[in-house]
């Protein structure tokens, strides 16, 4: 059993890896949520709703007036998306690394390469049409990632005291 957990935990990471790979890859188009939230979304009630709301984000203002609803609307499912994603392979990082090494030790290396790969994802991305590399994006991508890091270290705490 523990054999079949260990090729597991290779897998998810190896999956993660190679989607971030595939999705840094495509241009934005391909991407391009805000058709599908437009139908899906009445601009009318939800512009009412989020009104003058403004975010700065990357050096821009993110904003209903500057994106349109759709498009305020996409922005933070793609960066909740980052969050998530980066979260998950925090914890896909430190389960393999876990099985070879401390907690004390498997958890700082997976939050360095929880990071690089951000990093190297982000660069990955300004050679796709119409994308762009932005270190507001390595920083939310650790920001999942540190999450999830501390989450599995107050799990490991809190079971280390039963």
């Amino acid at each position: 059993m523990r054999r079949y957990v260990k090729v597991m935990d290779y897998l998810l990471l190896a999956a993660i890896l190679i989607g971030l790979f595939i999705s840094s890859s495509q241009p934005y188009y391909k991407q391009d949520l805000r058709g599908t939230i437009s139908n899906m979304v009445d601009g009318d009630t939800w512009g009412d709703r989020i009104g003058d709301v403004s975010i700065p984000y990357g050096g821009k203002e993110i904003s209903v007036e500057e994106k349109g609803i759709a498009g305020f609307i996409e922005f933070f499912l793609r960066k909740g998306t980052h969050f998530l994603v980066f979260a998950l392979l925090a914890f896909a990082w430190f389960r393999v690394y876990s099985h070879h090494l401390s907690f004390a030790v498997a958890l700082p290396w997976s939050a360095f390469s929880s990071v690089m790969t951000a990093a190297l994802d982000e660069w990955h991305q300004t050679f796709s049409p119409d994308r762009a590399g932005m270190v507001a994006d390595v920083l939310l991508d650790a920001s999942g990632s540190v999450t999830m890091l501390l989450i599995i270290t107050l799990i490991y705490r809190y079971s280390r005291q039963k």
